[in-house]
């Protein structure tokens, strides 16, 4: 079936595509989001509804990956059509894509935000309309005009055997440990509990209970958040770390964070009204020192580290939700500036991430050829950026099924880019008989992952804020890791 191109219009500082039902085919009764809500919702919306998708999470879609593909599928009966933004490369120039829907069509509307010329921009941006097959699925539906979309995206290429061992991610065990031995309180306090110690002790014990783990990541605290210089006092031999989980056989990622500035200087960041918001990936001199840092890290004669764990890939700058800020847990919203921000380059919205994630992810090969470098990022013109769909923080299921949950999200991120592993990811806190279901069941949607060796997240609020995971809970795990 044929693609329907509907040319945007500029309009102000946005650009606007109206997509009429005869374009369609139909009428639409109506719209589904192939990325779920902060609910968890999955089901389409009857007609009128405004989906949103952005960079940053929305009401509509809350998946956490950033971004999802800018589409939705319209319906009546058993007629479907996918309605989709596509651009050419280097002119994504943009942080949200908001789908008007209603029976007479679908208006689609971008802001550029004033940071790129809306004539020029339409040249290169339009939305497309691909009609859906009789019985074919959404999920069959996103992929298949995805595929016409971004032919570049499709890979056949073969990942190397331990990227699909099992991963283990200390953030869990920060947490749980920070509220056990401190109490009820926020969650950025376990970034202190990012040590050499307490990570050596946390695998000690997944050894015990003999929980294959074939990569080790050491989540947030190792580094100040923007530098990437590894804190001494923390990880007093981080070399010597990497070198003992080789010889016993696992890899070691480090998280690193797009966006966050903490140890990097005023000039390559991006302020709005005086306020420090983000790292600036236009400023070449900032990209050359992450080109150096990745070398450092990832290289032999460096920590040799074996890639990164890529996150906080939201606070990408907008003018119309300023956020930022240096860490985790020291990001918030701002008011809308007085001024345009200014950046040191061109470019903005998804291409900003891009850039971004493109440098790291080329200087990561660059030192370290199988490197791994994984991203919660599902839009395939990101295809090129990273290795591994990270399926992200689980945050609010509200029927309790967390593997349905994130099985919606491994649909997704295999209609989106089929070539790339999944890291099921386990961020899964006060509900310890579905985190234990999950974890022992995430082989069957991904590479399976554990963020808890020791304690469990049992209450944000309240006394006994944990539990001790018993080793028989942890030789479960292995068990249904090993039949899987």
């Amino acid at each position: 079936m044929s693609i329907h191109d509907v040319p945007m219009k500029p309009q102000g500082e946005c650009l606007i595509g109206r997509v009429t039902a005869e374009t369609i085919g139909f009428m639409p009764s109506r719209v589904w989001n192939p990325s779920p809500s902060e609910q968890h919702r999955t089901e389409p919306y009857d007609l009128p509804m405004t989906i949103q998708i952005g960079i940053y999470p929305t009401k509509e879609t809350s998946a956490k990956f950033s971004p999802a593909p800018f589409a939705v599928i319209v319906e009546r009966d058993e007629y479907k059509a996918l309605v989709a933004v596509v651009a050419e490369p280097g002119r994504h120039c943009w942080n949200q894509v908001d789908f008007h829907a209603q029976e007479d069509g679908i208006e689609v509307k971008i802001d550029l935000e004033g940071h790129s010329n809306p004539v020029e921009i339409a040249r290169h941006v339009r939305t497309a309309v691909i009609p859906g097959q009789p019985e074919e699925t959404r999920h069959a539906l996103l992929a298949r005009g995805l595929r016409q979309l971004y032919p570049m995206s499709v890979s056949t290429s073969t990942a190397p055997d331990w990227w699909l061992k099992p991963i283990y991610c200390g953030w869990g065990d920060q947490v749980s440990t920070s509220m056990w031995l401190e109490g009820p309180g926020p969650e950025p306090r376990c970034i202190a509990y990012c040590t050499q110690g307490l990570y050596e002790r946390w695998l000690r014990r997944l050894e015990a209970g003999g929980v294959p783990v074939g990569t080790v990541t050491i989540d947030h605290g190792w580094s100040p958040a923007g530098s990437w210089v590894p804190d001494t006092i923390r990880w007093p031999d981080l070399k010597g770390f990497i070198v003992r989980q080789h010889a016993a056989g696992r890899r070691v990622l480090l998280w690193i964070a797009t966006w966050l500035w903490d140890g990097l200087p005023d000039q390559w960041c991006v302020f709005r009204d005086g306020i420090k918001l983000v790292a600036d990936p236009t400023n070449s001199e900032y990209l050359d020192y992450i080109r150096r840092q990745v070398a450092v890290l990832l290289g032999s004669d460096g920590y040799d580290a074996d890639g990164f764990k890529i996150d906080q890939l939201s606070y990408s700058p907008n003018e119309r939700h300023p956020c930022g800020g240096s860490r985790f847990g020291d990001t918030r919203f701002y008011e809308p500036g007085t001024r345009p921000m200014r950046l040191a380059g061109d470019g903005w919205g998804c291409e900003l991430l891009y850039r971004l994630q493109k440098t790291i992810y080329n200087a990561a090969k660059a030192a370290k050829p199988d490197a791994l470098v994984t991203s919660s990022t599902v839009h395939p013109y990101f295809h090129d950026t990273f290795d591994m769909v990270r399926l992200h923080d689980t945050g609010f299921v509200k029927n309790g099924d967390i593997m349905s949950a994130m099985k919606v999200r491994a649909d997704l991120a295999h209609a989106t880019l089929p070539a790339k592993p999944i890291d099921t990811d386990n961020w899964i806190s006060v509900d310890y008989a579905g985190w234990l279901k999950y974890t022992s069941n995430s082989r069957c949607i991904g590479v399976p992952c554990i963020f808890f060796a020791e304690r469990f997240m049992l209450n944000w609020a309240a006394e006994p804020t944990t539990q001790l995971i018993p080793m028989q809970d942890l030789q479960r795990i292995a068990e249904s890791w090993r039949r899987s």
